[in-house]
């Protein structure tokens, strides 16, 4: 399968909506956000309203002078109307800041609110909700989706509110003047309004569709540049710029489809504004010289100057429109993500239990990740409290899975797990986890200093404690040799970390909890056989007191254990102790066997020792 073939799927599959009226339900609750900000709202309607006016004097005022000072002579009056004119002006100026200022402000607040949402809602995600999502696609919907509802935020309301303010304060302002006037000054109004509504709806989501292409394909080409070596020594070169060729076709394609919308209705609007003036000065002409004299000179000016300061709102509403369906379908995303039901959360009855001997069983447990297709069947067993048990089995066998069932990252589907012969789904989820140690196969170190990352799950640990399950870690010596010591940085992900440093500072992240259940998924996977040996000693040590899991696929690691359990086919096959096994097991004596034949028979004895 190519591996450009994704990112062409996700080009071909972006859809470009234009409609408002699915859109509906969103703009609906998005605007409950805006609640608790009213306030906010209120004063930028009511500066709106003054710049509305303020938008109003200039061209009423220029009239003035036309009609009194340069065909009345009155040049005593000019200073007085240059002064409003000047005034009004910096008024204007000084209220669009204003409002400006505010609509960022709330808006800023409204998606710091819906992100936070967002995250929280993260936070309570199932473990099978990860299992099935892309994280770059969650962190899109926080940001480049979020983005697009930013902007429409930040000019929603005193957009809206200034089209109806100005529209209705220049057309009272017209109709006072002149009523013909003004009805012939509004005819080209609804064509501008159409043609821009047109422009914007048309255009402003294929831009969008360009910016998430352009992401996608910025991510691929990284990809290519950093498995370069990967791509020639396979000889994909050609089958990668093909990718890259099929998916920038499509930006193109996308590209000139907004450029021939953008030729066709763009020019629309000032065209028809022109010919809507011409008619304007055709009839104004007409009044001006008529007997009576209906109509001065600057009465014309004014219409036309007024014509022109109405389309200006008409064009940023439909501009609004624009943004609004760009904008929409961004929150939609958001909004589908946080309503994702939680699989795995505290029931009604849920209590704060303290696990006091740690006693594990499995009770007829069934379980899979699609319904109808199971991953453990029909387990049952009884783990003593500080019994250390190891479970052996194939890759897919159910291991992790049975595991992960203790601190309720899944849901049985039949049966149950109980600890002390409490339920766990009778625990606060908080209260189970937080007694409960786990070291996950896959290491992950947080950006931060070493003493940090050790103390995650206790963040006021002393940093006595925190030295003494380093020690345990058999990690405290390396710590100690670094340029700060605990406090050194160690880099997003560890990555100034080797791999076998990384895994016990996560086995010292899991004891600084004291947990009474410990978890090792394959926890040994990435040390030397030294190191091993090193770490096994002191999980020897910091396992006593202490129901323990271990997931291994060496046997040196588990065959200490005191019961081990062979899973095959998500069913448990055999379970006993090493010696038990060996003597009467089938599955656990093959394996074993097939890990040590080619070692010299002294090499085994000192293993089993």
């Amino acid at each position: 399968m190519s591996v450009a073939k994704p990112v062409v799927e996700y080009a071909q599959s972006i859809k470009i909506r234009t409609d408002l009226g699915s859109s509906v339900q969103a703009f609906k609750r998005l605007i409950k956000y805006s609640k608790k900000y009213l306030p906010f709202f209120v004063f930028i309607v009511v500066f709106t309203l003054a710049k509305s006016y303020l938008f109003t004097i200039e061209p009423l005022i220029t009239s003035k002078i036309i009609d009194d000072v340069v065909v009345g002579g009155k040049t005593n009056l000019l200073i007085g109307y240059l002064t409003t004119i000047l005034e009004s002006v910096f008024a204007y100026g000084a209220v669009s800041w204003i409002i400006l200022y505010a609509n960022g402000y709330a808006a800023s607040l409204m998606i710091r609110d819906i992100r936070g949402e967002y995250y929280a809602r993260l936070q309570e995600k199932s473990f099978g909700f990860y299992d099935s999502s892309n994280i770059g696609d969650l962190c899109s919907r926080a940001t480049a989706d979020l983005q697009a509802v930013d902007m429409f935020l930040r000019t929603w309301v005193s957009t809206s509110a200034d089209t109806v303010f100005t529209v209705v304060a220049i057309f009272i302002q017209m109709w006072s003047v002149n009523h013909e006037m003004s009805l012939v000054s509004m005819i080209p109004m609804p064509f501008i309004f159409y043609f821009n509504f047109k422009l914007y709806t048309q255009t402003m989501p294929l831009f969008r569709k360009m910016q998430m292409i352009m992401g996608r394909l910025s991510a691929y080409v990284q990809q290519n540049i950093l498995g370069m070596k990967n791509v020639r020594i396979f000889n994909r070169e050609g089958e990668m710029e093909e990718g890259f060729e099929d998916v920038e076709k499509i930006f193109v394609d996308t590209a000139i489809s907004a450029g021939r919308l953008q030729s066709i209705y763009m020019p629309s609007a000032p065209t028809i504004l022109t010919l809507g003036a011409t008619i304007v000065y055709v009839v104004g002409a007409s009044l001006i010289v008529s007997p009576g004299a209906l109509l001065t000179v600057g009465q014309l000016t004014l219409f036309t100057r007024y014509m022109t300061r109405m389309s200006m709102p008409l064009r940023n509403i439909t501009m609004l429109i624009g943004n609004w369906i760009n904008a929409s379908a961004g929150i939609e995303r958001v909004f589908y993500i946080m309503d994702v039901p939680v699989e795995v959360h505290d029931l009604p009855n849920a209590k704060d239990y303290d696990i006091a001997r740690g006693q594990v069983e499995f009770r007829d447990v069934t379980f899979g990740y699609i319904a109808d297709k199971p991953v453990l069947n029909n387990i049952n067993f009884t783990v003593k409290p500080g019994e250390k048990i190891a479970i052996l089995g194939a890759t897919g066998s159910g291991k992790s899975s049975l595991i992960y069932l203790i601190p309720r990252f899944y849901d049985v589907q039949k049966g149950s797990v109980l600890i002390d012969g409490i339920d766990v789904r009778d625990f606060k989820l908080e209260s189970l986890r937080r007694q409960i140690g786990i070291v996950f196969q896959d290491v992950f170190l947080f950006s931060g200093t070493v003493a940090s990352n050790i103390c995650f799950g206790r963040p006021d640990a002393p940093l006595e404690e925190v030295m003494n399950v380093a020690k345990l870690s058999r990690i405290h010596d390396f710590i100690e040799e670094l340029p700060e010591e605990y406090d050194t940085p160690v880099g997003e992900r560890g990555v100034t970390l080797s791999g076998g440093q990384k895994q016990r500072l996560t086995i010292a992240r899991a004891l600084i909890t004291n947990p009474k259940i410990l978890i090792l998924d394959d926890s040994l996977s990435f040390v030397d056989a030294k190191t091993e040996q090193e770490i096994q000693a002191a999980i020897d040590e910091a396992t006593k007191g202490r129901t323990t899991f271990i997931i291994a696929q060496r046997l040196s690691t588990i065959k200490n254990a005191d019961r081990i359990i062979v899973l095959d086919n998500g069913v448990v096959v055999e379970i006993g102790t090493h010696n038990e096994l060996m003597a009467n097991g089938a599955i656990y004596r093959r394996i074993y066997e097939t890990q040590f034949l080619d070692k010299a028979p002294e090499e085994i004895l000192g293993m089993v020792s």
